[in-house]
């Protein structure tokens, strides 16, 4: 299961996909996949900081993409969101470091599954590719 933010970023760029290569107000998108509002803005400046969104200001402005839907997987979405895993301290004991192993493991899995779908694929509703 993935945490509700890196759920919300996936439908916020949805919705961007779906508009490209016109820019969305954070309200509409907020509106179109049902994000709550005051945190809709606080995610795509998550967004932007990883370099998934541009902003264009201004009268007529908004939120577009900032690379084709078809070269965005769900995988690279969530590396750029969650960024590097945390080492555990070197004091830890040797069950500790097993189970991070166990954890680093599950979590290539998931990234692997995850890179077999890209936002092209979620707005044409493409069925999922065999793994």
């Amino acid at each position: 299961m993935l945490p509700k933010r890196i759920e919300y970023s996936v439908r916020a760029l949805v919705a961007l996909a779906g508009a490209a290569p016109r820019t969305v107000k954070a309200q509409d998108v907020a509106d179109a996949q049902d994000i709550p509002s005051g945190y809709v803005y606080d995610l795509l400046a998550d967004l932007r900081r990883a370099e998934l969104v541009q902003v264009q200001r201004g009268t007529g402005g908004g939120y577009q993409l900032a690379h084709p839907p078809a070269d965005l997987t769900l995988g690279e979405i969530v590396r750029r969101l969650d960024g590097p895993a945390a080492d555990p301290p070197p004091d830890a004991d040797r069950s500790i470091e097993r189970l991070r192993h166990l954890w680093e493991r599950a979590n290539r899995v998931r990234l692997d599954y995850l890179d077999a779908v890209t936002l092209a694929d979620l707005i044409n509703h493409r069925p999922q590719r065999p793994t």
